[in-house]
């Protein structure tokens, strides 16, 4: 019986998480409630808080960090703990959780699955992942108890870090297909949907005592089918780029032409056994391309018109200046003139 006597003398002085490790942000203080001693210290490192449990309710929470004794009585934290330890039947019923406060710095994401939207320039769906990293830490730690310890003994980092790239996921899909950026735009887009993104999380996140300080996007891959799409788009972009170099070509001789590769690729697709969907798809690169060709010619038009109107405008300055200089009489300026303009109609 001597041995049990020496065992019972064994009581604790000191609380504290010795040597906190790295994979967990919540730790419960694992010794018995009634081997603390009256004269025992509560000893908190920097960026740690404790909470202290009663019947499955939080009575106080000390978050200054520090060493104070259960003797001075001098915080709430110690008065709450002294109260609960005049009872000693209660004991089994009370704990005390370390919790970390840091930031939690340099956490890896990564979409599970590919983000899909359809682009708004070329009209195809894009498929995508996008990586990076954030940064969180516990906000409310009431409010982190309460919604998600509930007397759990460790939660790891690992834990709320796949919470939250949960809902990113979710989020950064929205963002991307509400954004409509198209593929070649993406990367300038990179940091405006970061910061939409923490904005959009912002109460979610506070809903369970958490905040996201930091969030970056740090690389985005395309799918290998979306990665074909893109390398069709620059090769017919070089062929529309080299036929328009050939000469005037019209809308009506484009169609014409873009019908003629419409049916080829129909055909290439038949003679080497492809089903109807890959003829469907056949069909839709080309009314893609015609899309993308439309776009383009448009653009080339409207870069012409303005050269003509730059045109005009250099000529009735050179009249203009010819006049001004007396090399010119007047009736000349006005019949020079009004044949330019006439020009414009």
């Amino acid at each position: 019986m001597w041995l049990f006597d020496i065992f019972k003398d064994q009581t604790i002085d000191i609380i504290r998480w010795e040597n906190p490790s790295t994979e967990l942000l919540v730790w419960q203080w694992p010794q018995n409630f009634d081997e603390i001693k009256n004269n025992s210290s509560l000893i908190l490192d920097p960026s740690m808080a404790s909470i202290f449990i009663h019947n499955g309710k939080i009575e106080s929470i000390q978050e200054e960090s520090g060493k104070w004794s259960l003797e001075t009585d001098n915080t709430p934290f110690l008065s709450s703990m002294k109260n609960i330890m005049s009872g000693f039947e209660t004991h089994d019923k009370a704990q005390i959780y370390f919790v970390k406060t840091n930031k939690i710095t340099n956490q890896k994401w990564g979409t599970p699955n590919s983000i899909t939207y359809v682009d708004p320039i070329y009209d195809f769906p894009v498929e995508l992942r996008a990586f990076g990293n954030f940064t969180f830490k516990i906000s409310d730690l009431e409010n982190f108890w309460v919604n998600y310890v509930a007397n759990q003994s460790e939660v790891a980092t690992d834990e709320i870090r796949m919470i939250i790239i949960d809902r990113i996921a979710q989020t950064i899909a929205s963002l991307f297909a509400k954004k409509k950026v198209s593929y070649n735009e993406i990367d300038a887009f990179t940091v405006d949907i970061a910061k939409e993104l923490l904005a959009e999380t912002k109460d979610d996140f506070s809903k369970l005592g958490l905040e996201l300080t930091d969030f970056r996007i740090e690389d985005i891959n395309f799918t290998e089918k979306t990665q074909n799409f893109i390398d069709k788009i620059t090769d017919k972009s070089a062929d529309v780029a080299a036929i328009k170099k050939t000469g005037n070509i019209d809308n009506n001789s484009m169609n014409n032409y873009s019908k003629i590769e419409q049916l080829n690729a129909m055909n290439t697709a038949a003679a080497a056994g492809g089903s109807a969907w890959d003829m469907m798809w056949a069909g839709i690169w080309m009314a893609m391309w015609m899309n993308m060709w439309n776009q383009m010619n448009n653009m080339w038009n409207n870069n012409t018109n303005q050269k003509q109107e730059d045109s005009l405008e250099d000529k009735l300055l050179k009249i203009k200046n010819l006049f001004d200089k007396w090399l010119i009489d007047e009736s000349d300026y006005k019949k020079k003139k009004d044949e330019i303009l006439s020009s414009m109609y």
